[in-house]
Order: structure tokens, then sequence, then C-alpha cells
């Protein structure tokens, strides 16, 4: 069954614009897992009056919901997300995915800066 884009699943990269900053395909594809591990604790345990440019996260992950599996961050949202159903459809949206999961609806994001390509 195609849906409303065109595409049964996830779309290839670079289908809809880019964002004001040229960043593609941050919000609803596939949601991103992220090297940061899911604890729920991690903000409030960092000093309020200090300013935190890019934070590293946590060094262990907690989520008394699931204490007894590794959970990462995930962001963005999937296709499969609706703005009906899905509480955490967009780009500042936090999720915890366990460590050994699969799915067809979560990616990984590679960075590559121009120095990294004037190199090759």
């Amino acid at each position: 069954m195609e849906t409303q884009d065109g595409f049964d699943f996830a779309a290839p990269v670079k289908s809809y614009p880019s964002n004001s900053i040229g960043i593609y395909d941050m919000m609803g594809n596939v949601w991103e897992i992220t090297s940061d591990y899911l604890n729920v604790n991690y903000y409030a345990s960092l000093d309020q009056k200090t300013i935190h440019q890019n934070p590293t996260g946590s060094e262990k992950s907690y989520n008394p919901n699931n204490p007894n599996e590794v959970e990462h961050v995930i962001k963005g949202g999937s296709f499969l997300c609706h703005a009906y159903y899905c509480a955490s459809f967009r780009i500042s949206a936090r999720m915890g995915n366990v460590e050994k999961s699969s799915s067809d609806h979560v990616g990984f994001r590679t960075v590559v800066t121009p120095e990294m390509l004037q190199k090759e």
C-alpha cells in the first residue's frame, strides 16, 4: 500500500528539501539512534546555573520503566509516526530504544566535515 508521500516505508535520503541550515531528514523518516544513553535523571542532575553547550550525556543508561536494559536516545520520529498519535514527533523529543533492538524505522546519522572530505 503506497502512502501519501509515495513511499511504503523509509524514503531515500534527500527525498525532501533540507532544513534552513542544509541538513536533510531531521524528522519523520526513521528514528535517529544516538550514542547518548537514555537516563531520565540526566538533565535534572545538571547545574541549572551553568550554560551547557553540547552536553555529552549520561555515562550510563537509566530508565525506571525498563531497569534491566541498556537504552540509547532516539530522536526525530519515523514514517510510522503521525501527529495524531505520536507524542514525540518533533526534533527535540528524546525517547529510549533498547540497545539490542532492531527495526526498519530506526537508523543512524553519519557526520562528515569539509576537512574530512578534503583528505580523500
